[in-house]
């Protein structure tokens, strides 16, 4: 065998693991080869030095050093968490607020409160009112966070707006609840009235406020000596009148002439012939 084969064997046989042929081979070359030799006792120094390792002495005061250390280390990860973690738990505060649309400051609050757009979206209660009038106008409600107020409180929640909202209306109506509500930065009044079981629900807002449908479409009419629009959905109508400061908005399933046209003349006494001009379409 010549030295490059040998040495490929060196590891197989220092680890008694070449097969016996070929161990005897090596052993053979080995007494006749100084060089090879050489390298095996290297090679046998190496491994039983690796083997049984000599014992290292520490400095005492080593462990002390590493400790320090390892508390400043500590003290700062935990800031970094802590820092971290404010800053974490502040952004999931402020993305649940956006989510939830809560940043509504307390009611009756006149500086800037909700984060809600200042648009009113009627589109989901006409969207609703095929299937449970009641029910849509009460989604609307909880859209805009209505809480309920006694109808005493209505103009002191609202003093910039004008309207009627009496305890009965012409026809049997009879005032059931009043709410009050938040469009953006501005205060709003909902009423809900029943006549055996039928609702007329009546929203008032500011007239600045633009006013979406969804897919109805939006008609100007004349009711009584309102002038108007409307938006019909089958038998239901939403009727919309408006005087300088107020937008009166009134569901129902009333004649015009017949009936609606003298309740508007009580929810919206600052209307008419007047302020036929004063609405501003959206």
């Amino acid at each position: 065998m010549t030295c490059n084969e040998i040495r490929e064997w060196l590891g197989p046989y220092l680890d008694d693991e070449a097969p016996t042929d070929v161990r005897s081979a090596v052993e053979a070359h080995l007494s006749a080869c100084e060089d090879c030799a050489r390298e095996v006792d290297s090679l046998r120094d190496m491994t039983d030095a690796l083997a049984q390792p000599d014992a290292v002495r520490v400095p005492p005061e080593l462990w002390g050093t590493i400790q320090a250390r390892l508390s400043k280390t500590a003290t700062r990860r935990r800031r970094v968490v802590f820092t971290f973690r404010r800053v974490a738990a502040a952004a999931a505060v402020l993305i649940i607020a956006v989510g939830l649309g809560v940043f509504a400051l307390p009611w009756g609050w006149d500086g800037a409160g909700s984060a809600q757009a200042a648009t009113i979206d009627f589109g989901t209660l006409l969207d609703a009112l095929k299937f449970d009038a009641n029910a849509a106008f009460e989604k609307f409600l909880q859209q805009y966070d209505a809480r309920e107020i006694p109808a005493s409180e209505a103009k002191r929640y609202a003093p910039k707006l004008s309207f009627g909202l009496p305890e009965t209306l012409a026809g049997g109506f009879r005032l059931e609840r009043t709410y009050a509500l938040r469009f953006g930065k501005n205060p709003g009044i909902a009423a809900r009235y029943l006549r055996d079981g039928e609702l007329l629900g009546v929203v008032f807002h500011p007239p600045i406020l633009k006013e979406q449908f969804g897919t109805h479409e939006d008609r100007e009419c004349i009711i009584g000596q309102h002038r108007g629009h409307a938006v019909e959905v089958g038998e239901w109508t939403l009727a919309h009148v408006t005087d300088p400061t107020t937008c009166h908005c009134v569901l129902s399933r009333l004649d015009h002439e017949r009936e609606l046209a003298g309740i508007l003349h009580v929810l919206a006494p600052a209307t008419g012939e007047s302020h036929a001009n004063d609405h501003t379409k959206p």
